[in-house]
């Protein structure tokens, strides 16, 4: 019988010679079926967009194949799965420090102000919308110290951002002394093209409905007294074209006749799916936190059951995106990773079995490197002039 993580496998591992690595691989299939298609993540290429094609080795096969979820954002879901743990008052997660940045969304307006924190930035404790905000001094002392800081001794970030630590950072914009913390998670998923023979996206077609006129033609007098009327409520450069032709599709207002856009991805059939996660202990052991030998490893454990428990919980919730709708084909195959090409089948953890294995490295850590998490937020004031400046993205997909 297959046994589960425990404790001791996480206190083997952050010793110098331990496993190298947890592995989890899970096959994946559209929600409708086999004979669906499937979105893949869309990038920018040109003047348009794309799909990530790649030559992989599955199954002992050379095989075309499309990028569903980038290592970053199957990052970002992990860490989005702690920001509503955090909000649900997990007795681990919503205890431990964090670094948030207050911004009024409209300057003057106390009831618009929202706060962001380290786990949502992108570049979490080092993201600009960090850097440039406005510290009180006893906190810019405790935040330089932590830019300051190395792999040789992470304390003081570790004291103010555990999630930096966790997920990684580059402190890219100084010109000396970056901090660069290696990620010790990556994950992915990826599907094997159904057709071999060549890259087959699906197109978007569609149509819209309007039940109160097909058409909308406005004269320029009637278009601009519209416009002036809802000012600030929608994208200004569309709302100037409008006013400019009175064409009521500029502000989506009249049917659309079914058409086909050559140039909107909408999908792809695939033959298989997969998500690889991987958690690396050798990452986890280039970091120390000046606690000695025994104080260093239970940080470590810590770390890593803290990216188990993400881990566990962004499986719990299989949401990418738009027409992809994904279900699990096969419970996830855990592996332990014991040197020499020796490694144990491990069982699937529930929610409950992270909740209780992140509680028994917290309790470690505490009692041997003396962490104390209790709710330590550093609140710094976003600039001003920032969201002052801001504007939505210009999106002309019709």
């Amino acid at each position: 019988m297959m046994r589960k993580l425990t404790l001791q496998d996480l206190n083997e591992a952050a010793k110098i010679g331990g496993s190298n690595a947890l592995t989890e691989v899970t096959s994946l299939a559209p929600a409708a079926g086999m004979d669906g298609i499937v979105a893949p993540a869309k990038y920018t290429a040109g003047n348009g967009t794309t799909y990530v094609y790649e030559k992989r080795w599955v199954n002992d096969e050379c095989v075309d194949t499309v990028l569903i979820d980038s290592r970053t954002s199957q990052a970002n879901r992990l860490e989005d799965y702690i920001s509503r743990a955090i909000e649900a008052e997990h007795p681990i997660f919503s205890r431990m420090p964090q670094v948030r940045v207050r911004y009024e969304m409209i300057p003057g307006d106390e009831s618009s102000v929202r706060y962001f924190d380290d786990v949502q930035l992108p570049h979490r404790a080092v993201d600009a919308h960090i850097r440039i905000a406005e510290f009180s001094e006893s906190d810019k002392a405790n935040y330089m110290a932590a830019r300051n800081s190395s792999l040789e001794d992470l304390s003081a970030m570790l004291a103010i951002s555990p999630v930096t630590v966790m997920f990684g950072c580059w402190d890219s914009t100084r010109n000396k002394n970056q901090l660069r913390i290696p990620a010790s998670f990556n994950g992915e998923i990826y599907a094997v093209l159904a057709d071999q023979t060549h890259e087959s996206p699906i197109h978007r077609a569609g149509a819209r409905i309007d039940p109160v006129a097909a058409g909308v033609h406005l004269t320029k007098n009637e278009a601009k007294k519209i416009a002036e009327r809802i000012k600030g409520t929608m994208n200004d450069k569309k709302l100037s074209k409008f006013a400019s032709s009175g064409d009521g599709s500029t502000i989506v207002i009249g049917a659309i006749p079914p058409s086909t856009d050559a140039n909107a991805l909408d999908g792809i059939a695939v033959r298989s799916i997969t998500r690889t996660h991987v958690l690396s202990f050798s990452m986890l052991r280039a970091m120390h936190f000046g606690k000695g030998p025994e104080g260093d490893e239970a940080i470590r454990v810590l770390l890593a059951a803290a990216l188990i428990n993400a881990m566990v919980g962004s499986n719990a919730e299989l949401h990418l995106r738009e027409n992809c709708f994904l279900v699990e084909a096969d419970e996830p195959k855990t592996v332990l990773d014991h040197r020499g090409g020796k490694h144990d089948d491990l069982e699937m953890l529930t929610l409950e079995d992270a909740d209780e294995l992140l509680a028994q490295a917290y309790a470690q850590a505490q009692k041997k490197a003396g962490i104390d998490w209790h709710g330590q937020i550093i609140t710094v004031q976003g600039d001003p002039a920032v969201i002052e400046s801001a504007s939505a993205a210009d999106d002309d997909d019709k």
